[in-house]
């Protein structure tokens, strides 16, 4: 399933839309009846080519994709480096209580057969009230492509749709390409920051996710579980819970649970309306503990 193309929830469609009505004249002046959008694109299919790809300009951010480095399965570790005017920023695969998430558009890619997006410990910082989650002023999102035919070069070609925001939020949109082939550039350093700030595995730091259940009727149907985080990141702490569609959380609540033992929690989730008579597969969910310092995600819930 391709999170980041979930349709926005009813809570942040009217901020995005009323955001968006503020800055469409302004990105209809870059391109009447759409988003702010930037053609700079520059690509050679040639062995060998640049480990970073020419800068996209989109209204109010840049962007560009960087070649990084082989993996042992054959692949390849790119990343996509998003640069923000000042005072702007731009969401995460979940926004929070308002934003707009991004869409990946990678079907012009030649010899690409998947690209994964790998996400960064986001920030909460609010906006009007609400808190949103995203990044400031410069993010590198590591990219996992794999070939088609391991024997080829790839190159890859994103067309992103996303959303800034400031005082007002507004779409932007930005095309780039980059041929990924030749030596290896491991020493990349935006790429190997962000991957080394990704959420943190379980198992590396002895957390566990149980007892995953939906409670409640209708309206008031509600995602409960337990938490044990033995080395939790400093706080305040914010979960949020991604189901397979179409169910659809709400921002979580933790509190401590000194009764189920030491370091536990209970995580309690409400069930957007919207998500409708679904049942609950235990395997598909992923919940992200985000922290000051750290995160950690879980992928799947333990019976």
């Amino acid at each position: 399933m391709n999170r980041s193309h979930r349709p926005l929830r009813r809570g942040l469609a009217a901020l995005a839309l009323a955001g968006l009505a503020l800055a469409l004249p302004s990105a209809q002046g870059a391109q009447a009846g759409g988003p702010a959008r930037s053609l700079a694109i520059a690509w050679s299919a040639q062995e060998g080519a640049g480990p970073v790809g020419e800068t996209a300009r989109a209204q109010r951010s840049d962007l560009r994709l960087l070649a990084g480095w082989e993996t042992e399965d054959g692949g390849r570790m790119a990343g996509l480096t998003i640069r923000l005017d000042d005072g702007w920023k731009t969401y995460w695969r979940v926004p929070g209580d308002a934003g707009i998430p991004p869409e990946f558009d990678w079907s012009g890619s030649e010899n690409v057969a998947s690209v994964e997006v790998l996400w960064p410990r986001p920030v909460a910082f609010d906006l009007f009230g609400m808190t949103t989650l995203g990044y400031k002023q410069e993010v590198t999102l590591p990219l996992k492509a794999v070939p088609v035919d391991p024997a080829k070069p790839m190159v890859l070609r994103l067309s992103l749709a996303y959303g800034v925001c400031a005082d007002i939020c507004m779409p932007e949109m930005a095309e780039v390409a980059l041929p990924l082939g030749g030596a290896p550039n491991r020493g990349l350093a935006p790429i190997e920051a962000a991957l080394a700030a990704l959420p943190e595995s379980p198992a590396s730091t002895g957390a566990r996710l149980a007892g995953c259940r939906l409670t409640g009727e209708g309206d008031a149907r509600r995602l409960e579980a337990s938490l044990r985080l033995p080395s939790p990141p400093r706080g305040p702490l914010l979960a949020v819970v991604e189901g397979p569609e179409p169910l659809w959380f709400e921002p979580a609540a933790l509190t401590a649970a000194p009764d189920l033992g030491r370091d536990a929690m209970r995580l309690s989730a409400r069930l957007d309306p919207a998500s409708g008579a679904a049942w609950l597969d235990r395997t598909a969910l992923r919940v992200t503990v985000l922290g000051a310092d750290r995160a950690v995600a879980f992928e799947g819930c333990e019976g």
